[in-house]
């Protein structure tokens, strides 16, 4: 992935048209419900229930939605008539990826977004798409995410009120909101760096290497890398969290 590409996606994200994901998850419309196209299903939250997870989000009305995972049994749970879903994941082990989609008759509308369970929900848990901001489920912090292409670097996050104060290596880098809680810093630097975000600071250890999906440990986080069309790759890094909890308002 050329570094143009997060770019030029991360201005359609201030446009608000780059992701459903920026206003936060809604229940379906009228029109969405009088709409000839299938909407794919939007994950906009994970609990934990006993040994496994509850998977929440909105679909069409009554929409059969599927959680698909390579060499594993697909999950499948019909919406309500609001569009809302709830999917049990019996207990995972190891790093596990979900592609969510609705299945209508033998076709399916499949979403750009995959959900990542690491280490079977022990670790983080976040939905990742290309040239996007990586999206955190399992609890709300300052920094959840920097996902960089090796170019450009995409730091972001939660925020109660106001964008956070953001520097990188010490240098103020803007942050935007993006949806309602969330934000976003970009900047055109690559490689190892520290990240101040309202006066704490993680120090971010790089984009990954390799070929293929990698989820390996790296300095104090986990990275998520992995290929983008057509021959590029994005990596998401993931900060240890003091406490891992997971939330159903996530990406609310």
């Amino acid at each position: 992935m050329k570094r143009r590409m997060i770019v030029a996606c991360v201005a359609v994200l201030a446009a608000a048209a780059c992701s459903d994901r920026q206003g936060g998850v809604a229940g379906p419309t009228g029109a969405d419900e009088a709409s000839p196209w299938v909407r794919p299903p939007l994950i906009d939250g994970v609990t934990r229930d006993g040994g496994g997870l509850v998977v929440r989000g909105a679909a069409g009305p009554n929409a059969r939605v599927v959680l698909r995972a390579p060499g594993a049994a697909a999950v499948a749970a019909s919406a309500d008539g609001a569009g809302r879903f709830e999917l049990r994941l019996p207990p995972l082990h190891g790093d596990v990826r979900f592609t969510p989609e609705v299945q209508v008759g033998e076709d399916a509308a499949v979403s750009p977004e995959t959900l990542v369970v690491i280490q079977g929900g022990a670790g983080p848990v976040v939905l990742i798409a290309a040239g996007q901001p990586t999206v955190r489920l399992d609890g709300a912090g300052g920094l959840d995410a920097v996902d960089s292409d090796g170019a450009t670097l995409m730091a972001s996050g939660q925020a109660e009120r106001a964008a956070p104060d953001v520097t990188v290596n010490g240098v103020g880098v803007t942050a935007t909101a993006i949806g309602r809680g969330r934000w976003r810093a970009v900047t055109g630097q690559a490689g190892a760096a520290t990240i101040t975000v309202n006066g704490k600071s993680v120090d971010y250890p790089g984009a990954g290497g390799g070929t293929g999906f990698v989820i390996e440990r790296a300095g104090l986080g986990w990275r998520i890398t992995w290929p983008v069309a057509p021959n590029g790759r994005q990596s998401a890094w993931l900060p240890d969290r003091d406490v891992n909890v997971l939330e159903t308002n996530s990406v609310n």
